[in-house]
């Protein structure tokens, strides 16, 4: 391996190493000072800031807001649209999470809702 093949491969582990860290600190930050919030999906992201993910319109203090947001759900993700889910949303950052999922309420320590049992098919195709 030469020395420019070995640097690149250096700067991308460093890299992939930040974005991971940044991650757990914005999820660390909307768990620890995030709001619950409504938003109403208005399309699916396929690639981008959130690929796979989705975006969403929600209402905070009179302001209408359209933000993205990451979603574990893959396939059937179009069958959400028009759809409003709670989200835990952080103001001041405008990062928005949309809980769909057991494992997404799980992750807030919040409990997973009866009305939102009929999204189970679609957490079992992933």
């Amino acid at each position: 391996m030469d020395k420019k093949s070995l640097i690149a491969i250096v700067i991308f582990g460093f890299l992939f190493i930040f974005l991971i860290f940044l991650r757990y600190y914005q999820q660390n930050d909307l768990k620890e000072h995030g709001v619950i919030v409504n938003a109403k999906i208005v399309m699916v992201n396929f690639g981008g800031k959130v690929s796979g993910g989705f975006e969403c319109v929600i209402n905070y203090n009179g302001e209408e807001k359209k933000l993205p947001s990451p979603s574990s759900i893959r396939k059937g993700s179009i069958d959400f649209i028009s759809k409003t889910f709670p989200a835990m949303y952080l103001p001041g950052k405008d990062m928005l999470e949309v809980l769909i999922t057991p494992k997404d309420f799980e992750k807030f320590n919040l409990p997973f809702p009866d009305s939102l049992n009929w999204v189970m098919p679609y957490v079992l195709k992933q």
